[in-house]
């Protein structure tokens, strides 16, 4: 973590710069901020439930899991690149 980013240098040949924003529990209680960070996708996963994508500040892994879609959690946009 530099300057309160989270850096993953290769995630599919890309640089991934993204703020540790952390994230609220079904409950309404918010939690990890500045600790780590969560990112819907856009599959689900049944069940009231859907994928997402966590990095932590202390290494550099993306996890996949799938959590309650009550949970609050990033979006982040993305796009094709073209050439």
């Amino acid at each position: 973590m530099s300057n309160g980013n989270l850096s993953m240098a290769n995630v599919s040949s890309r640089h991934v710069t993204a703020l540790p924003g952390g994230n609220r529990n079904s409950d309404g209680n918010f939690n990890n901020a500045g600790n780590n960070g969560n990112w819907w996708t856009a599959t689900e996963n049944g069940g009231g439930n859907a994928y997402n994508r966590n990095m932590n500040y202390n290494n550099d892994n993306v996890n996949e899991n799938y959590n309650d879609v009550s949970n609050g959690f990033s979006v982040r946009c993305v796009g094709d690149c073209a050439g």
